[in-house]
């Protein structure tokens, strides 16, 4: 028995430092994704004193919906165990564990309400049509339980068709129709693009997104990528195998679009997709890293654009490396900083000059086999500025006819001396999307450049 309750404290442990999301504030429940086929599940605790004669305990949870929810699935809602425990100051308390398992599981689910035994951990303010009340009963003696689930609140819903204001700064205005690719929204960003090598500004770069895959009980990111369309993503190709070069499946993949604060998978602005199929270019070599390095993932439905999640143009015009060489195109992502952290809590960007493919060789005898006809080498070679481990498969963007243009994906660097780390004093190696625009396209046949 002893046994089993360290368990149960041990395992709400390692959810509270998994890949999560928190909800309702920092009232105890975190969503964490077990699985592609479990989706998202909370787990909440909470410690309450233990009153000696308390037998049966409540626990109340709401959560909104903007669609009418079905009846017959509303979430189901549990506490797992209740743990007495003695507090230093000679308190006893009870630790309780419980599980949330919403109804649509691959989807966010906005808790409104938590309450224990009548007392209110956390009530915000709903904003959906919809409000469904799940309640349990839990008997710590008998371990019998009980359940329901009801929608109790029906809120007036917003009209399907809204005015549009000129000064609108809502995150869900849809103006995609209207600005096209590779625009930013200056409303919302209060820095210019270029800060070389600086944090951005969240919404700076619309188009950057994060790819995630599940592996061994764990989610964990992966790479960077590009949103091009309402449909495509474009990102490397080996950010899709493990290291025991597996390719992994594409129904442990997730798409994060918006994102900005790493640690914040689910933060407001941003959205969770699910890719329909992931494409790896079928000249491409993953013991080689060179050849074709480049991947499209094609989401499963058609993403509505807002302040923080556009697509970059795709690269038309000319497509010869000699068009770009000497000029200076703009990296982001959320690679190894300055300080030797694997990944940076939020993303940074740096501007650096592209060369032709003759200084690139010259510079390292490694080059001649880690370039190709479909790459070009970039970056400063001064040790600081530049993509690092945790950037590869993020784009490479130019200005071009005044729009943010996406023209690389991150691909390989050399590794410092003794290290597994990226070695900033070489060149950069880029996979050139312009030698791929017709492969790209193909897999969405309403995709106009």
């Amino acid at each position: 028995m002893i046994l089993m309750k360290f368990l149960v404290i041990f395992s709400a442990f390692q959810i509270a430092i998994a890949q999560r999301y928190n909800v309702c504030g920092d009232a105890g429940l975190k969503f964490v994704y077990m699985s592609a086929e479990l989706g998202w599940v909370g787990i909440g605790w909470a410690w309450i004193r233990d009153l000696g004669d308390v037998r049966k305990f409540k626990l109340d949870l709401e959560y909104e919906s903007s669609t009418e929810p079905d009846p017959n699935n509303l979430g189901k809602l549990q506490i797992l165990n209740i743990i007495p425990v003695n507090h230093p100051q000679n308190d006893r308390l009870l630790n309780m564990v419980y599980e949330f398992k919403p109804a649509a599981q691959k989807h966010k689910t906005n808790v409104t309400k938590i309450v224990w035994d009548g007392e209110t951990i956390c009530d915000l303010n709903v904003t959906k049509p919809y409000v469904v009340k799940i309640h349990t009963d839990y008997n710590f003696y008998t371990k019998e339980r009980t359940f329901r689930t009801e929608v109790i609140n029906r809120l007036t819903p917003k009209p399907t068709v809204e005015p549009v204001q000129l000064n609108s700064s809502t995150e869900d205005y849809d103006d995609s129709e209207v600005v096209g690719c590779g625009r930013v929204d200056t409303r919302n960003i209060y820095v210019p693009l270029v800060l070389e090598g600086q944090t951005i500004e969240r919404g700076q770069w619309p188009w950057l997104v994060s790819v995630y895959s599940y592996s061994k009980s764990k989610l964990g990111f992966r790479c960077g990528a590009t949103l091009i369309s309402n449909k495509l993503v474009v990102t490397a190709a080996h950010c899709f195998f493990d290291v025991y070069n597996r390719k992994i499946n594409s129904d442990d993949v997730l798409i994060i679009l918006g994102q900005y604060n790493l640690k914040r998978p689910q933060d407001q602005g941003s959205e969770i997709v699910y890719p329909e199929s992931v494409n790896i270019h079928p000249t491409y070599r993953k013991l080689t890293k060179i050849d074709s390095d480049i991947a499209v993932v094609v989401l499963a439905e058609r993403v509505r654009f807002t302040h923080y999640i556009r697509p970059a143009c795709l690269w038309k015009g000319p497509d010869t490396k000699d068009s770009i060489v000497g000029k200076r195109g703009y990296i982001a992502g959320w690679g190894r900083d300055e300080h030797g952290n694997f990944f940076s809590e939020l993303p940074k960007q740096s501007e650096i000059p592209v060369v032709s493919d003759e200084t690139c060789l010259r510079s390292h005898e490694v080059f001649v086999r880690i370039t190709s006809s479909v790459t070009f080498c970039a970056g400063w070679r001064n040790g600081t500025e530049g993509p690092c481990n945790g950037d590869s498969g993020g784009p490479f963007v130019f200005k071009k006819d005044g729009r943010w243009t996406l023209r690389g994906v991150v691909s390989t660097s050399l590794l410092t001396d003794g290290s597994n780390t990226c070695n900033l004093n070489e060149y950069v190696v880029f996979t050139d999307v312009a030698q791929f625009t017709d492969w790209i396209t193909s897999f969405d046949t309403d995709y106009i450049y």
